[in-house]
């Protein structure tokens, strides 16, 4: 059995700068669409027919008013390295010795009274990188908080900057200083140079704008097809977690009662809690109790019909594992918890997983980090930049009776 520590596994996480958040029409915010979205159909199991569109959504300006909008001068900052080290860095990295002088005499690059050494790169340094040099540059500065944008950069889905960016107003020139500055690492593609596209924006309401187009997230959007030809019985013990949770259970047999069938959104096939903060972002209610949900609350909190936010205290999440859940092989089911586990065996992430390939997940703890039903690949995109992390699944025991 993996092991669950008191503290790394619930630990509270950096938060998370961007990444996007997801917010429904009904709160204010349209979606932003993919103009040829294509409809995908999860493999066929226990949980029916299911298709699928991705939508691409936006933080909300109500949340993108109080973001500290950074500087636009590029910086890199190094903590406890000698100008010795830097400069073999540096060359290791393809730039000559005229760059690399000009980078590490700047006068503004003496070490501070924390031994941190910031440099500070043109627009012509970053672009100058080759691919395999600038995920090297992204791994080293990825190890310092002081690198907010390297040490939680931006997921660029499958990438492709174009879809990603797809609708909004950001112009050619500054979608091509994305494209050549998004880097590989793990399982996935990210980016981290928004400073240099801020540089572009010509006022305050612009980069804010440029800000927004950054959140953007790609999410799922699913159905569930259900008629007379279905097992019902099936379909009926998969979403309602062997009969623990039956709430579903009125609408699929409404479904299967119509001529025709029908599509269920499969959010309201879900527990009445995660029902209703799917596609929402935390709310003031949650924010009183002092500490943000994360996605670890969310999982452990995925079947009760009241959110327990005792829970966010570190000692009583983990015990609360222990005692309810038991570790489960593939194949998963609704509502089995997949925690993201480090080589350590410590959890970083923890998402429930729904049927197929699609999962429920908070990615970050923060306010502009929404709930939302994704892919487990696209998850793994976000969280896989670590080599040697494996999934790990935990099913909820029930109480008899229940």
């Amino acid at each position: 059995m993996p092991r669950l520590p008191t503290h790394s596994l619930f630990r509270r996480f950096p938060r998370l700068l961007f990444g996007a958040t997801l917010f429904l029409s009904f709160l204010g915010v349209t979606p932003a669409r993919a103009d040829d979205a294509a409809v995908m159909h999860c493999q066929p199991g226990p949980w029916g027919r299911i298709s699928y569109k991705y939508v691409y959504l936006a933080a909300p300006d109500s949340i993108l008013d109080d973001f500290p909008i950074p500087s636009s001068q590029n910086r890199w900052c190094f903590v406890d390295r000698t100008q010795d080290w830097l400069r073999i860095f540096l060359v290791g990295l393809g730039y000559n010795a005229e760059t690399v002088n000009r980078l590490v005499n700047d006068p503004r690059s003496l070490p501070d009274e924390e031994n941190v050494t910031t440099l500070y790169p043109t627009e012509a340094d970053l672009l100058e990188l080759t691919p395999p040099n600038r995920e090297s540059l992204a791994h080293e500065l990825a190890k310092y908080t002081q690198n907010p944008y390297f040490h939680d950069p931006i997921c660029v889905p499958d990438n492709n900057v174009d879809e990603w960016l797809r609708g909004t107003d950001m112009p050619k020139n500054v979608v091509d200083i994305i494209r050549k500055c998004t880097y590989h690492s793990g399982e996935g593609y990210y980016f981290s140079d928004l400073r240099a596209v801020l540089k572009y924006a010509d006022s305050d309401t612009v980069a804010r704008r440029w800000v927004k187009a950054l959140t953007r997230v790609r999410a799922v959007m699913a159905e569930v097809h259900v008629d007379s030809s279905d097992d019902l019985p099936t379909l009926e013990r998969y979403w309602s977690a062997n009969f623990h949770r039956p709430d579903s259970l009125p609408m699929l047999d409404a479904y299967a009662g119509l001529p025709d069938g029908g599509n269920i959104d499969l959010i309201h096939l879900l527990p009445p809690l995660p029902r209703r903060l799917a596609y929402a972002y935390t709310s003031p209610d949650i924010e009183r109790t002092g500490q943000t949900p994360n996605c670890h609350w969310t999982s452990l909190n995925f079947f009760n019909y009241t959110r327990q936010n005792i829970l966010l205290e570190l000692k009583i999440a983990t015990s609360h594992v222990l005692d309810n859940y038991t570790m489960v092989s593939p194949p998963y089911s609704f509502g089995d918890v997949l925690f993201f586990l480090d080589s350590n065996g410590d959890a970083f992430h923890s998402c429930v997983y729904l049927a197929d390939n699609l999962v429920f997940t908070k990615n970050g703890e923060n306010e502009m980090m929404p709930w939302l039903v994704t892919r487990i690949d696209d998850v793994k995109q976000l969280y896989g930049r670590d080599p040697g992390y494996r999934i790990q699944a935990f099913r909820r025991k029930w109480p008899e009776g229940t």
